[in-house]
C-alpha cells in the first residue's frame, strides 16, 4: 500500500519541465496529476553538416521564458502561491560546455547527432572495447553517450576552449542551472547518460576518460564534471527574478535533481517496479523498463534511475518524426480510413529508418517500400504505423532476452493518442497496453520525481523516519485512461509480419 503525503500541502502545485529537441514544455500539475497550467515553446537546432546541436543561449532563454510565462499562467489561475517544487526532464546524452561566466563554450551535442559514430569507434578502441566499458561502468558505451562528444572535441575544439571550460553538463543540469543559478550539480540519471558514471556506485569513473587521446584533455574533462546529487536533495530555489510576484526567498519553489527524458518517461508512465515496461511514442521511439539488476545479456543501453533501480533502454531515433515525414504530419486525419486497410496492407511494407539505427545494424537512412510506395495515403499511414510497431516489438523482445519478465506495458507520448497505433502495437505484441490519462510522460515524470523528492526532504527536516518513495508519488499522480487489447483477427497476420520484418533486417546485417 502506498504512503500518503504527510508534509506536502494537498493544494500543492508541482511543475514538470520537459526540454526536448522538438520543443520545451512547462506544465503545472496538481497532486492528482491534472494539468492546471502549461507553457509550450519551440526549439531550433543547428543541423548544418549532419550535426544536431543546441545553442545554450537558446536553452537559457527557454528556461527563463517558460518560467516567466508559467508565472503569468498560474497568476491567472490563482495558483502561483501553491507552486512548491519543480522537476526537470531533458534529452538523454545531450551535453554542452560553459565557461566561468556561465556562457557557452560549445553548443550541446544532441542525442540524435549523426556525426558521432566514427569518434565513438575511435574512443572505444582506445578504451579497450565494450567489455572494458562494461567492466568500468556496468553497462555499454553507446554512440550517443556524451563521452563520444569528448572524443569529437579532441578533433574539433581549440586548446583555448578546452582550457576555459568550467563545466561539462548534460541538457537537464544546464536547464536546472539556468533556473537556480547553480551549475555544480548533476543527478544520477543525467550522469548515467554520459557513459562516464559507474552505474553500480553512482560515482564518476575516471578510467572511462582513457577513451581520450590526450592526458591533458582527460584532466580537463575530469575537472569539469559536476557533483552527483541525491534525488531527495534539492539543487536550490528558483532564482528570484523569474518569479517577481513571490516576495521572499522562503516562498520560492525548490528545483530537484533532473531526469534524462527516458527516466522521466519511465516514471511518468507509471513503470517503477521490475517487469513494468514503458513505451514512449515521441519523436524517438523508446522501450524502457526498470530492474534491480543490470541486463544479463545483449546490447540494451543500461542507465541508472534517481530512485535506485537500473533503467534498461532501447531508444530508436525513428519514432514520430519518421511517420510525420513519410506519411505527413497530419496523418491522423486519415486514421479512420487507415483502420479499414487490412493488416499488412495487402503486402505493402516500409522500412522505418529515416535516420540511421545502429542498434539494429542500419548504418544509414533506409526508407524503403516493398514492392513499391502506394498511391493511397491511408495505406501509407498504416504501413508506417505497422513498421514502427514491428521495431518496438523487437525492443520488447530484447528486454525479455536480457532477463526481463514483462508483467505490464504502458504506452504514452503524442502518438499514444492514436487508437490505431495502439491497437496495431498491442496486436503485434499480442499483449494489452495500458494507456495513460496524460500523454505528457516526461513532464509528468519530472513532476512525480520532484514530489517524491520534496516530501522526502520535508520528512527528513521534520524527523519523520518513514520513507516516501518514487512509487508512492506515482500512485498519487499517474493515472491510467484505458486498456488497449490486441485485435485477435490481426494477431496471426502480424506474427508473420514480424518475422518478415526481422528477415529484412537480417538481410541488412542486423
Amino acid at each position: 500500500m502506498s504512503q500518503p503525503l504527510r508534509c506536502v500541502s494537498p493544494n500543492a502545485i508541482i511543475v514538470g519541465y520537459d526540454f526536448s529537441t522538438g520543443g520545451v514544455k512547462a506544465l503545472a500539475f496538481d497532486l492528482t496529476g491534472r494539468t492546471v497550467a502549461q507553457v509550450r515553446l519551440p526549439t531550433d537546432l543547428w543541423t548544418e553538416g549532419g550535426v544536431s546541436e543546441l545553442n545554450l543561449m537558446q536553452l537559457e532563454g527557454q528556461a527563463r521564458a517558460a518560467t516567466r510565462a508559467l508565472n503569468a499562467a498560474l497568476i491567472r489561475h490563482a495558483k502561483l502561491e501553491y507552486w512548491l517544487a519543480a522537476g526537470v526532464s531533458a534529452t538523454h546524452h545531450s551535453a554542452g560546455r560553459i565557461d566561468e561566466t556561465l556562457n557557452q563554450v560549445r553548443r550541446a551535442i544532441c542525442w540524435n547527432d549523426q556525426t558521432l559514430a566514427g569518434y565513438h569507434a575511435e574512443g572505444l578502441k582506445r578504451l579497450g572495447g565494450q567489455d572494458r566499458a562494461k567492466e568500468l561502468t556496468g553497462g555499454p558505451w553507446a554512440v550517443r553517450y556524451s563521452l563520444s562528444h569528448l572524443v569529437k572535441d579532441e578533433h574539433t575544439l581549440s586548446a583555448a576552449d578546452w582550457e576555459r571550460t568550467e563545466w561539462i553538463l548534460p541538457h537537464g543540469p544546464l536547464a536546472a542551472g539556468y533556473l537556480t543559478g547553480r551549475f555544480e550539480f548533476t543527478s544520477v540519471s543525467s550522469a548515467a547518460s554520459t557513459g562516464i558514471m559507474d552505474l553500480r556506485t553512482n560515482q564518476w569513473n575516471r578510467k572511462m576518460l582513457d577513451a581520450l587521446a590526450g592526458p591533458e584533455h582527460r584532466k580537463l574533462a575530469w575537472d569539469a564534471l559536476p557533483a552527483i546529487l541525491d534525488m531527495n536533495s534539492p539543487i536550490g530555489k528558483l532564482v528570484p527574478d523569474l518569479l517577481p510576484n513571490r516576495h521572499t526567498a522562503d516562498t520560492l519553489p525548490w528545483i530537484f535533481p533532473t531526469l534524462d527524458d527516458q527516466a522521466a518517461g519511465l516514471i511518468g508512465g507509471g513503470a517503477v517496479d521490475a517487469g513494468q515496461v514503458a513505451i514512449i511514442l515521441g519523436n524517438s521511439a523508446v522501450v524502457n523498463s526498470s530492474s534491480a539488476q543490470l541486463p544479463h545479456s545483449g546490447t540494451l543501453d543500461a542507465m541508472k534511475l534517481n530512485w535506485g533501480p537500473y533503467l534498461w533502454m532501447r531508444c530508436y531515433s525513428n519514432g514520430a518524426q519518421f511517420v510525420d515525414v513519410v506519411a505527413g504530419k497530419d496523418w491522423y486525419k486519415v486514421e479512420d480510413d487507415a483502420a479499414q486497410v487490412p493488416p499488412r496492407c495487402n503486402g505493402v511494407s516500409v522500412l522505418p529508418f529515416l535516420l540511421s539505427e545502429p542498434s539494429v545494424g542500419v548504418e544509414k537512412p533506409q526508407v524503403k517500400w516493398a514492392p513499391a510506395e502506394p498511391a493511397e495515403r491511408p495505406v501509407r499511414v498504416r504501413a508506417c504505423l505497422e513498421a514502427l510497431a514491428f521495431l518496438l516489438a523487437r525492443a520488447v523482445r530484447e528486454h525479455e532476452a536480457a532477463g526481463q519478465s514483462v508483467t505490464r506495458i504502458t504506452v504514452s507520448g503524442g502518438m499514444a493518442r492514436s487508437q490505431l497505433m495502439c491497437a496495431i502495437l498491442a496486436s503485434v505484441l499480442n499483449r494489452p497496453l495500458e494507456r495513460l490519462v496524460s500523454d505528457e510522460g516526461p513532464a509528468l515524470g519530472a513532476a512525480v520525481a520532484a514530489l517524491a523528492g520534496l516530501e522526502s526532504y520535508l520528512r527528513k527536516q521534520q524527523g519523520i523516519a518513514e520513507p516516501y518513495t518514487a512509487a508512492d508519488a506515482v500512485a498519487a499522480m499517474v493515472k491510467f485512461r484505458d486498456r488497449v487489447e490486441p485485435v485477435a483477427a490481426w494477431v496471426p497476420d502480424y506474427a508473420r509480419g514480424m518475422e518478415a520484418f526481422e528477415n529484412h533486417l537480417g538481410e541488412r546485417g542486423a
